[in-house]
Parts: C-alpha cells; structure tokens; sequence
C-alpha cells in the first residue's frame, strides 16, 4: 500500500522525515499490517507512560452508561444471568470492569501497562485484576462467559493467539467482543488518495512506530478466514462512523451518511460465539 513513518507525515509528507516501515493489506482477508513488524524491546517502550499522557482529560470519566451497548448485545447473545463471568482483556483505566460490575457481570480484567494498571487500581482495585499482558495471564479453561477486546487487538503482534487464548478461557457458546479500526475506512482512501496526488508513497493506514500504536486493520473478512482456525462464528456486525478529522467541517455530514450507508466508517465491532 505503501510506507508509514514512525512520526506524524502531515499535510506535506515530502517535508517529513523519520524511518518508515511498508504498509501491506491481505487481498484475501482484508488485513492490513505493517511488514516488516516493528517489535519495541520492552512493552513498556509504547505503553509505559502515564495515562494523563496517553489518554484525553474526559476519558477518565465514568457513567453507567460507558460500554452500555455492548454490555446489552452481550446480555442479548448469551442471553444473560445474574453473576454471569466476564473478562476485559486491556482493561486501561478500569472503566469496562466498572460497567460491566454495574451490569450484573463478575468482572475480571488484565493490563499489561503497568501505570495505567495502578490507575486502574484505583477505580477498581487489585482482587480481580492481572498485572500481565494477554500472552502471559493464566485463567481456567471456560472460565468465562463473556470476553471483551475493546480497542485492543491492533496493538497485540499476534492477534490470533491472542484470540485463541481468549476461546480457551471462555466457555462453550459463550461470547467475545472485539472493537477494531477497520480496513476499509473511507477516510483512510481519502488520505491515501491524497498522499498519492502529492506524489508520495506514504499511507495514513496504522501507526506502528508512534501513538497510538496501531499494528493492524481488519475487514469482516479477516474474522470470517480466522474463525475457521480458531474455532468461532460471527454471530453479530457492526460498523461504527466515529469522528473525522482534518476535512471541513461542512463536508463531515455528507461523508458521515456516505460511511454509514456503505459500511466504511473508521470501527468494526464483531461479536464472536465460541462453537
């Protein structure tokens, strides 16, 4: 597709500069990846920094009604019962888990983060909450009925063993949630569109090598190969518009009804059902 740099490009790619890694998307699943990956030598090197610093003022507030439309597809597909388990894998600043005890879940979460998982201690303590990334927690086979990845999995480098842990942990016919950036994004084509009239080889696509991080893109295709190794259906779909940036502000309602009618808004939601 083409190169990302490890920095922001701006409006004039020719006048950045930094190291670039090439940008690739899968023809058949609709992944899009960096290649080769940029691996830090500590998680800490991305994700060490203190919260203030990686996340917006608001987005240490909480309400009921943080995480409430998942929670309720959840409740619908399991379908739900008091004390049903639930695990947040990436659980940050601890909102989800708050939401999801709100909701009648026992929750449990993991951070590999070690300062936004002090500040998730703070919210909801340390009893059900793991110091460790996904590759490296430890829970009893079906111990869960419902697993959430929200906003998670484009940071994990091997997303499908991280799912497959995922299957191990929870139980038969139970439910994951997974919250994506999508391959399709029409914005991104815009960009790209762009970047090429400029007479660059440059990629809005991820951000492996700089906030926030981003390692993959994935279509509803990439879940539908995926579920054939690892063992889980599609059972539910969404794509979600979210906000733009960097166009005018009169073109924002135009391109919000054009994403939301051709399924290419910046967020696929999947909700996986463990067969």
């Amino acid at each position: 597709m083409g190169l990302r740099l490890n920095g922001t490009q701006g409006a004039r790619p020719r006048e950045a500069s930094g190291i670039a890694v090439s940008v690739k998307k899968c023809r058949d699943c609709e992944l899009v990846f960096a290649d080769p990956q940029p691996i830090p030598a500590l998680l800490s090197d991305h994700y060490g920094v203190p919260p203030d610093a990686y996340w917006s003022a608001n987005a240490f507030e909480w309400s009921p009604g943080y995480f409430a439309e998942e929670i309720a597809a959840a409740k619908r597909l399991l379908p739900f019962r008091q004390g049903m388990t639930a695990l947040d894998i990436g659980a940050g600043l601890g909102k989800a888990m708050q939401s999801l005890t709100h909701a009648g879940f026992d929750a449990w979460g993991i951070e590999p983060s070690a300062p936004f998982f002090q500040r998730a201690a703070t919210r909801i303590g340390t009893e059900r909450l793991q110091l460790a990334a996904v590759e490296d927690a430890h829970f009893e086979a079906a111990s869960f009925d419902f697993i959430t990845f929200g906003a998670v999995l484009e940071h994990i480098y091997r997303p499908s063993a991280a799912l497959a842990n995922a299957l191990h942990w929870l139980k038969p016919g139970g439910i994951i949630q997974v919250e994506v950036p999508s391959s399709a994004h029409l914005m991104s084509k815009i960009f790209n569109l762009y970047f090429r009239l400029m007479g660059t080889n440059y990629v809005t696509n991820i951000s492996p090598m700089h906030t926030p991080f981003h390692l993959y893109e994935f279509g509803l295709t990439s879940f539908e190969r995926n579920g054939r190794i690892n063992g889980y259906e599609i059972v539910e779909h969404l794509y979600q518009v979210c906000d733009i940036y960097h166009v005018p502000k009169a073109l924002h309602g135009p391109l919000r009804w054009w994403m939301a009618r051709t399924n290419t808004g910046m967020q696929l939601t999947v909700y996986l059902r463990k067969v």
